[in-house]
């Protein structure tokens, strides 16, 4: 599943500043684009937050800038376009653990040029993170943002792929599990189990339809280490499920289930990942799965949202029916800056 959460400013993951080689400005047509200084940072974020209502956009600005002089907000990854000396473009990225970045769709000043002064800054950007050894970028755009944002996007690189939906539901209630469903018996992520677990993580990969692009782009070490990043990581909230014995005719009792689970805003938790192995699928384990989610969030969460590829058609209906409904439609752009060989991811 795609990241969609970028890792904590208090730990921004390996490489999170520029390299020398950043420092030194790309230009072309007669503009300067480069990593954002720090005494300019309050100029470029005039910039990138020109849409904001004016009288909002001072105090949001200097309440960034706190954030940032108490070490709480990286901003390491603003990068600028500088036409004729003054800032007319800027760009907000992230590396994110595991070898990936998070693009945000650049803003610039409109006028004649804009157009290609937003896909430079897109596409220096990505020439410095495939020099740094990043292997894909990444950028969600809001689907009620039609229009210019992708199309900057596109034009520097970061072609569209898809839609992401967002789903969630209250936790109150269990969710019941038809019949005749096989038993699962859950255990939590560990040193004990941690190879089985990634093991089984690449099974659940084979025949998936949440972004095939992403398959055997990375390892599998940069796969967990991209989820350990989201949020606060607790190995409890990594679950194995197996088969219990006797589960049916011919059933194997090894792992069959994988369930990622993050806490997100206050009381909400997050649905990171969920996948069973192929020979697993068609028999129910999806509902089971989504329950022993339900059950695991409800003692610290009021509500679960996941995100679904919209080419995923039998997965966001097994969602609609354990009572998920959409709240958000994001675009999915993304770029392989490296693609040699990993594992899938």
């Amino acid at each position: 599943m795609l990241e969609d959460s970028v890792a904590p400013p208090e730990d921004p993951g390996p490489e999170s500043g520029p390299t020398p080689a950043d420092l030194t400005p790309v230009t072309a047509r007669g503009v300067a684009i480069a990593p954002c200084p720090e005494p300019d940072q309050a100029e470029a974020l005039e910039v990138l937050y020109r849409r904001l209502p004016s009288a909002m956009r001072p105090g949001t600005i200097a309440a960034l800038l706190r954030q940032v002089e108490a070490g709480q907000l990286d901003l390491s990854g603003l990068w600028v376009a500088r036409r004729r000396g003054r800032i007319a473009g800027a760009m907000l990225t992230q590396v994110l653990a595991g070898r990936a970045a998070a693009i945000w769709p650049p803003e610039v000043e409109r006028g004649w040029g804009s157009g290609t002064l937003a896909s430079d800054l897109v596409r220096s950007a990505l020439d410095s993170y495939r020099a740094r050894g990043i292997r894909l970028a990444q950028a969600l755009v809001d689907r009620q943002a039609l229009g210019r944002p992708g199309v900057d996007l596109a034009r520097g690189g970061l072609p569209y792929v898809t839609d992401l939906i967002y789903l969630g539901r209250p936790t109150a209630g269990p969710q019941p599990v038809p019949p005749g469903v096989p038993e699962l018996r859950w255990e939590d992520f560990g040193p004990e189990n941690r190879e089985e677990f990634a093991r089984t993580l690449e099974r659940t990969y084979g025949g998936s339809l949440d972004m095939p692009e992403l398959g055997g782009l990375r390892t599998l070490d940069d796969v967990l280490e991209g989820h350990r990043a989201r949020g606060h990581f607790d190995p409890a909230r990594w679950r194995l499920g197996r088969l219990e014995r006797g589960a049916g005719p011919g059933a194997d009792p090894g792992p069959v289930a994988v369930l990622m689970l993050s806490a997100g805003e206050p009381r909400t938790w997050e649905v990171s990942y969920l996948g069973l192995v192929p020979e697993a699928r068609g028999r129910g384990l999806g509902v089971a799965t989504l329950a022993h989610a339900l059950d695991r969030a409800r003692p610290d969460a009021d509500r679960i949202e996941l995100a679904v590829d919209v080419r995923n058609a039998p997965a966001e209906a097994l969602y609609r029916r354990c009572g998920f409904t959409p709240f958000e439609r994001r675009g999915v752009h993304l770029a392989i800056l490296d693609d040699s060989d990993g594992a899938p991811g």
